[in-house]
């Protein structure tokens, strides 16, 4: 008598996030610059745990509408950016294109490599869910009056920049100029702010924001991260960025509790009070890492449910598709792969 192996469904390992925003869109951070790493855990995902495929990821080569947390990228070739797009698009995964820098200035928007980004991201958008995100109102317009129906983002470094107190009515104002608006880090925790908002279905949590959450200096922070993309070299606006971080406590470690301090990281319980409020779009954001090792352990333990009854689940789904990464390939590594030969009689 022979048995068969009945394949498992959706429907099966269903359970295994009702208890941790089960009907959550997720969009992945990383994009252009830990893309080998992103693009297999997506496939990955895909094949093992489709629950939690993100529907889209984010990111941008750098260029003066971006802004680089730790060294200054050089930018991507356009080549290299166009097969990005169409690797993400082969699995059904759209790309935000990530202009996260707010202190965009008129001549500014005339920049050609940046705006060659947009076009390409525009013209290759064949799973229709691509999508521009910028910090900027001057370069949403700038966006908008080239591809009006291209749908505009506005990132959490527009919120940041903020000079005025955020409320629910700014939230909501700007709610009625992009198609989705991504919430402060710390506004995520704040029912006065988050049970106002008129749209939360339109809104984006970071739910790994690792900041503290009383930072008064996050707005000096990107003006510096801007200043340093006009001027890379300036050595003293490198130490000044050091300076300020090192002041406001960042990276700093509570010896007594041997617990970091107080960061905008969600816990399960906010988290969940956002879900049960009706936020259903999160981010795992990887612009403040300096590694795609720090992002993948994120993604895992944000994305997944640890409690006790399920933790081993959760950890065999981690560890299987963690072990993908390193496996033997049949192409050899070679500093000639981006080359083209062309044999001449």
């Amino acid at each position: 008598m022979s048995s068969r192996i009945t394949p498992v469904t959706v429907k099966d390992i269903r359970f295994l996030v009702d208890n941790h925003l089960p009907e959550a869109m997720w969009t992945f951070g990383g994009a252009m610059r830990f893309d080998s790493s992103l693009l297999n855990i997506c496939n990955q995902l895909a094949q093992s745990f489709p629950l939690r495929k993100p529907a889209r990821v984010a990111g941008c080569p750098a260029c003066k509408w971006s802004l680089d947390w730790y060294t200054e990228r050089r930018p991507m070739s356009v080549n290299a950016y166009n097969k990005l797009l169409e690797d993400y698009a082969a699995q059904n995964i759209g790309v935000v294109l990530s202009f996260d820098n707010p202190f965009i200035t008129e001549d500014m928007l005339s920049d050609s490599y940046a705006n060659t980004l947009l076009a390409e991201l525009y013209k290759r958008d064949r799973v229709h869910r691509n999508a521009v995100c910028t910090a900027s109102d001057l370069l949403a317009a700038h966006i908008r009056s080239q591809f009006p129906k291209f749908p505009v983002f506005c990132h959490a470094n527009r919120l940041i920049a903020e000079r005025n107190k955020r409320t629910a009515e700014l939230y909501n104002k700007l709610l009625g100029e992009y198609n989705r608006v991504c919430l402060h880090p710390a506004d995520a925790t704040r029912p006065a702010i988050t049970s106002a908002i008129s749209a939360p279905d339109r809104c984006d949590i970071i739910i790994n924001d690792p900041l503290p959450r009383n930072s008064a200096v996050r707005r000096d922070h990107l003006r510096l991260l801007a200043d340093i993309r006009k001027d890379p070299y300036n050595t003293d606006l490198a130490r000044r960025r050091t300076t300020l971080v090192e002041r406001d406590g960042w990276h700093s470690i509570q010896r007594d509790a041997l617990r970091q301090l107080a960061t905008c990281n969600l816990t399960r319980e906010e988290s969940a009070a956002l879900y049960a409020a009706g936020y259903r779009s999160y981010i795992v954001q990887g612009s403040q890492f300096r590694n795609e090792m720090t992002l993948l352990w994120d993604i895992f333990t944000c994305t997944l449910d640890y409690s006790p009854e399920l933790n081993n689940k959760a950890a065999l789904i981690a560890n299987s598709i963690m072990a993908t990464f390193g496996l033997p390939k049949s192409e050899l590594p070679s500093g000639l792969k981006d080359f083209s030969f062309t044999n001449y009689e």
